[in-house]
């Protein structure tokens, strides 16, 4: 699976009152992939896909975001905009605000990362539900 597909994934699971847009902007770089909203939030998030989790629990997977994404994500986030950083690999995914971290460990990973319906459930609590 490519990231393009594993979005579209994401996309096909969310509840259809969930405004999405696949952000595609040539002209500023370091946007994120996407932008989420619904009545009560919003959010933008940026992906990075692996199609195979490597085997042994000390292995670090890459998590590369590009020094532009890592800057633009981090300086949202200081004016207290909703950003995150989502790895997915497979149906798995883990959802980071640590946009200047460069790679987790398998360990690390899979004892941070959700199932992708959970995942998706967290982007529709953001946009849909209020927070109490």
């Amino acid at each position: 699976m490519t990231e393009h597909k594993f979005i579209a994934k994401i996309h096909s699971l969310l509840n259809k009152e969930v405004f999405r847009w696949k952000i595609n902007d040539p002209y500023h770089g370091g946007v994120p992939d996407c932008f989420y909203s619904g009545p009560n939030g919003f959010c933008f998030m940026e992906y990075k896909y692996r199609n195979e989790k490597p085997a042994r629990q000390t292995t670090k997977i890459k998590f590369a975001l590009t020094e532009q994404q890592r800057a633009w994500l981090h300086k949202q986030h200081t004016f207290g905009i909703p950003v995150y950083a989502a790895l997915g690999i497979k149906n798995e995914v883990l959802l980071t605000q640590n946009f200047y971290k460069k790679e987790f460990s398998v360990q690390e990973f899979e004892e941070k990362a959700v199932h992708i319906k959970e995942f998706v459930d967290i982007i529709v609590n953001i946009c849909l539900h209020k927070s109490t």
